[in-house]
């Protein structure tokens, strides 16, 4: 997972700004004293804050001021400030320590695009605070922390595929990777969105009709290859005996231009190595494999 122009990633600025409107100080003129820093860059704090939905911006008499959002990842997040005052959570969690946290939450055993050296230092940032045991689990005594995580992903996956249409429905999501089904009718926002799965079978002499659009969403990926899309289209109902077929077909399709590695590789990524394997064995012996759902082909 990468993150596009540290969009759900915290700046330093912005949890010191967060910890002392947690503490009550909701004044803009003071938090800009008590952290002594300028109008401008306050400004531009807040500003990203209200995008991360946690703080609402409002004026009483001539004073500005500043109060944390009545959203759930907000509210958690509070109580992660106050019941955790002690903690330095400003050095903690910063730049790509919400990347870290988020795949550690899941259980991830691939940090994508995290160096080794990186990851080490954060890592054990957090175990020495004993945010994180040294199984590689987030400590349970942080309750909050897991549900904040959750909640703020959540959040930010929501706001990704609102980009598309208000009618949008996420598939599929693993960290901030996304399978969105979306109106025909919808225009990705920006380069992070590829169009995939059945949406793009037409380029393959395989044309389906139907009244969605299916997009990846990821800020890594710069193309989507045929195997790609076969594993997408598996993707959007699991288990289901047509969207099976319709990868199949596309499977047989490119059967000659296959490029096995990358397809098993990222078959396992995606929890569909067995599927896969399955599907290969039955193209190349036409016989099913004992205690496997039939292929419809």
């Amino acid at each position: 997972m990468k993150t596009s122009s540290g969009e759900y990633a915290f700046s330093k600025a912005e949890l010191q700004a967060l910890r002392e409107i947690a503490r009550g100080n909701y004044e803009l003129s003071s938090i800009q004293a008590k952290l002594s820093v300028k109008p401008s860059l306050l400004t531009y704090t807040l500003k990203k804050l209200q995008s991360k939905g946690l703080i609402k911006l409002a004026n009483k008499g001539v004073k500005k001021q500043a109060y944390l959002s009545d959203t759930k990842h907000a509210i958690l997040l509070k109580n992660i400030l106050t019941i955790y005052d002690h903690v330095d959570w400003e050095n903690l969690l910063k730049d790509k320590a919400i990347e870290i946290l988020f795949q550690v939450l899941t259980e991830s055993d691939k940090l994508t695009d995290v160096p080794r050296n990186t990851l080490w230092r954060y890592m054990k940032d957090f175990k020495s605070r004993g945010i994180i045991t040294q199984e590689g689990i987030v400590n349970s005594q942080f309750r909050d922390l897991p549900e904040f995580l959750e909640e703020y992903q959540s959040f930010f996956a929501k706001k990704i595929t609102n980009e598309l249409s208000d009618n949008s429905v996420i598939l599929w999501q693993r960290d901030m990777q996304l399978l969105i089904r979306t109106a025909i009718s919808a225009k990705p926002p920006n380069r992070y969105f590829h169009k995939t799965a059945t949406s793009i079978f037409a380029d393959y002499n395989l044309p389906l009709f139907s009244e969605f659009d299916v997009y990846f969403y990821s800020t890594t990926k710069e193309t989507i290859k045929p195997e790609d899309a076969v594993l997408h289209t598996l993707l959007i109902e699991p288990g289901n005996a047509r969207y099976a077929m319709y990868a199949l077909l596309l499977l047989k399709k490119i059967e000659k231009q296959i490029d096995k590695t990358y397809l098993s590789r990222e078959a396992e990524c995606l929890g569909l190595k067995t599927q896969i394997e399955g599907m290969l064995e039955f193209l190349k012996t036409r016989i099913r494999r004992e205690g496997q759902p039939c292929a419809p082909y």
